[in-house]
């Protein structure tokens, strides 16, 4: 017989399926279209149950876009479909991302936080990334983000609802929260590694420019890709490579 489970693991069960249950209907309905008693209903809770974890539906989407940063995480640290990054690789690597992929790592590894982000993008690869190659692995980190965009559920809470119910500097903050400290130490080590002018100078600032120069046009292109499907992953992918090509190589 399986020991019972403590109060904290009910409790953490309950959290996380209120939030898969609110991300699945924010995404197939919108957040405005969503309310709080239907994703109750659906996650098979009373309200109260809701209640007791976030004082409303704001609060709610705010872990919902932590989880699919979570997520991103995960598949970055696992490698996703993405194998070596050569020239020209960001087309092939594009083919297969995106809308039907996005559930498989769903509720993988909940354990990743936001300071776990920089585990999760430097570890990624299992190994086909090495700790030499920062270019490669900003491109492969840069390729599964574009292909999430694709899937319309991700790009309608993450890129469209979360931005206009947040306000752009708290959903700013939440992306850079996850990916601005890891992107910035790629780029120190890319700048070094491919002896950029003034890469040994430059100091923190310069690096930290770059890396939100990087995180901004990503989040320009998964707009792009938001908007025009999984058939502008590959031109994405490839804009993307291209500037981090004029900046490293």
């Amino acid at each position: 017989m399986s020991p019972r489970r403590s109060n904290a693991e009910r409790t953490e069960t309950t959290r996380a399926q209120l939030i898969d249950t609110a991300r699945q209907l924010f995404g197939d309905r919108g957040y405005s279209a969503t309310t709080i008693a239907e994703i109750a209903r659906s996650a098979g809770l009373t309200t109260g149950a809701l209640y007791h974890h976030w004082p409303g539906k704001e609060a709610l989407l705010v872990d919902v876009v932590h989880d699919i940063h979570r997520e991103l995480a995960v598949r970055i640290r696992s490698g996703g479909s993405v194998g070596a990054v050569e020239d020209g690789e960001a087309e092939r690597a594009a083919e297969g991302s995106g809308a039907g992929r996005v559930a498989e790592g769903r509720r993988a590894d909940r354990a990743t936080e936001g300071g776990g982000a920089e585990r999760a993008v430097e570890g990624s690869g299992k190994g086909r990334v090495t700790e030499g190659a920062p270019v490669p692995l900003l491109l492969r980190s840069g390729l599964e983000f574009l292909g999430f965009c694709a899937d319309p559920a991700v790009a309608r809470v993450l890129l469209l609802d979360a931005p206009a119910v947040l306000g752009y500097e708290r959903w700013r903050r939440i992306d850079e929260q996850w990916w601005l400290s890891p992107t910035v130490r790629l780029v120190e080590r890319a700048r070094l590694a491919r002896g950029c002018p003034g890469a040994a100078d430059a100091g923190a600032d310069g690096s930290r420019r770059l890396a939100l120069a990087l995180l901004g046009a990503l989040t320009s292109l998964g707009h792009e890709v938001a908007m025009q499907g999984a058939s502008a992953v590959a031109g994405a992918g490839r804009t993307y490579e291209v500037l981090l090509k004029s900046l490293f190589c």
